[in-house]
């Protein structure tokens, strides 16, 4: 195949791949990104180059490659989603250049080499690693791996023990590489093994120290070596690989072809799974990237024979086939896109004015973020180390609700709004609380679950303090009865309770946002401890495992029997 030619495949290549994925540049960044893009703003790029030349395991989980991406990308891009995804794709795309080179060493002929290269750059069990920069860290350990490779297969098996060094600080499953450099030697190559024993020492240094670690862990990333754990690990990926349950288990019918250099890829594919064989804990498709690169050479060799009718006949199921997949994982990834990015732009808008805070809590937040998302979303806003973050329900958390510079942030999933509140040194406590529209989150005591659309949850018991005005006469409360409750219900009871004595119950009947009244009796101080009772509390019907009491709207003391004017303008 002439040069010309050959570049023009590859471009039509990449034109179909940035179509069929354009919808990247329209997600956000994930949790993980979030922590990352923070956790590297502040450190040393000496620190990037120590890690990468040390020869010890991080016990922190510091791929020094990998995590270079954010320090490097948060100066110059910030929160600007598009440009982490243009370089994602860009190396992918120099992966599948990269994965041409060594087909075409091995002797794919062109066609055949065309057909592993397309089979592997357009797979959607890895559609984290075209969508996703947290995965950077698996696409770029891919691209090193495949040129140590390149090196290794053209004699400079010397020179390639850079690029293999630097695989695996860019992410663990390098380790497996010696072991399909082994397997060429004895299967396609000279066995000159030996060359493989610097690789062989490098990966032993670090084997050893991984499974001295893993001897003193016991989480999602602690490797299993158990029949179950392989069994698991095994269903998820023979499932993923080629997106039917099971249909992985297959490719074993390709070992009757006797063909070396197809079992040679399924020996690499095998092998490059490495670790995740036992890692039962973390299942996740994208790491069939670079496990992928052994299935595209065994698929490349498997067509060779074929005609290219026959070729174009598999892709004309198979492109189909993968684009309905990304059809749905775009889908459920702008969905959480959709959510995280006017989540953070908010909290932007909210913090660039509060420099002075000394803590931010938070009560819930999008669906697709954790609390560590949330966290590195509030520190790249408000920079200061000394800043004390943490959930609402986390009880060493909750000692910062006396801070006297206080924010706390709530999200309201329905609307897609971010309801804040701060506290500063010296100002009043209100006498109401309405859980729309304000979010004063230090009055409330034990039992509230996190903001909903406009309400909270409460436990069948739930605890709150108030200002007390003088010249209050009525305690209201506000609920929302919804058609889940009433159904399984009828009706919610709930009693009051100020300052520990009770003040009777009222009975909301009707599928709506209901408002009932206690009168307020004399002789109460100036600030009120508020106590909600619900009579029945109950279990949903719907799935929900919590057992609730009712969906509190708001409460609030008044001199005057009609709710609050900004309560009428809400609705």
């Amino acid at each position: 195949m002439s040069f010309w030619r050959g570049a023009a495949l590859y471009a039509a290549l990449v034109l179909f791949f940035l179509i069929a994925n354009r919808g990247a540049y329209k997600g956000y960044f994930n949790d993980d990104d979030l922590d990352n893009l923070v956790q590297t703003r502040g450190a040393a790029v000496s620190l990037f180059a120590e890690g990468l030349v040390s020869p010890q395991l991080s016990p922190s989980n510091f791929r020094p490659v990998g995590h270079f991406f954010y320090k490097a990308m948060g100066p110059l891009a910030g929160l600007q989603y598009a440009p982490y995804v243009a370089v994602l794709q860009f190396v992918h795309l120099l992966n599948v250049l990269l994965l041409w080179f060594v087909l075409r060493r091995l002797g794919a002929p062109p066609l055949p080499a065309a057909a592993g290269v397309l089979f592997y750059a357009f797979h959607m069990a890895c559609f984290d690693g075209y969508w996703k920069p947290m995965f950077i860290f698996d696409v770029a350990c891919a691209a090193f791996l495949l040129v140590t490779l390149l090196l290794y297969l053209r004699g400079h098996w010397l020179l390639a023990l850079i690029p293999f060094w630097i695989a695996y600080k860019t992410k663990e499953p390098a380790v497996a590489l010696p072991a399909v450099l082994l397997l060429y030697e004895f299967v396609l190559g000279e066995r000159r093994w030996k060359r493989v024993l610097p690789y062989l020492g490098i990966a032993a240094l670090f084997s050893v120290q991984a499974i001295f670690q893993n001897h003193q862990t016991d989480n999602d990333y602690t490797l299993r070596f158990t029949a179950p754990a392989v069994w698991t690990t095994f269903s998820f990926y023979s499932s993923k690989i080629l997106l039917l349950p099971y249909a992985g288990a297959a490719l074993l019918l390709l070992l009757f072809r006797r063909d070396r250099r197809i079992l040679f890829g399924l020996g690499a594919l095998v092998l490059l799974m490495g670790p995740m064989w036992f890692l039962p804990g973390r299942l996740f498709g994208v790491y069939l990237y670079i496990p992928l690169i052994g299935l595209a050479v065994a698929f490349a060799f498997l067509t060779e024979n074929w005609k290219p009718a026959w070729i174009a006949l598999f892709f004309a199921v198979w492109i189909p086939w993968n684009y309905y997949w990304l059809r749905e994982q775009r889908r459920t990834t702008l969905t959480i896109a959709f959510e995280n990015r006017p989540y953070v732009e908010a909290l932007g808008q909210f913090l660039k004015g509060e420099k002075d805070l000394r803590a931010v809590l938070y009560d819930g937040g999008p669906s697709g973020m954790r609390n560590w998302g949330i966290e590195g979303a509030i520190r790249w806003f408000l920079p200061d180390p000394e800043l004390k973050t943490g959930p609402l329900e986390d009880q060493q958390a909750r000692q910062y609700l006396q801070s006297p510079q206080l924010a706390l942030i709530s999200w309201d999933p329905v609307k897609k709004h971010l309801i804040t509140s701060t506290r500063r040194q010296g100002q009043p406590d209100p006498s109401q609380i309405v859980m729309a529209t304000g979010n004063p989150v230090w009055l409330l005591g034990d039992g509230w679950f996190p903001l909903e659309n406009g309400f909270r949850w409460i436990k069948p018991t739930a605890t709150a303090h108030l200002a007390h005005p003088a010249a209050a006469k009525e305690f209201f409360v506000r609920i929302n009865l919804g058609p889940v409750q009433y159904k399984d219900q009828g009706r919610v009871e709930l009693e009051l309770f100020l300052d520990g004595h009770s003040q009777g119950r009222r009975v909301y009947d009707q599928v709506a946002w209901l408002e009932r009244r206690w009168p307020v009796p004399s002789g109460l101080p100036a600030e009120v401890e508020v106590t909600l009772r619900s009579v029945n509390p109950y279990q949903p019907s719907n799935g929900d495992p919590r057992v609730l009491g009712a969906a509190i709207a708001g409460f609030w003391v008044r001199g005057v029997t009609a709710a609050p004017s900004w309560w009428r303008v809400w609705l």
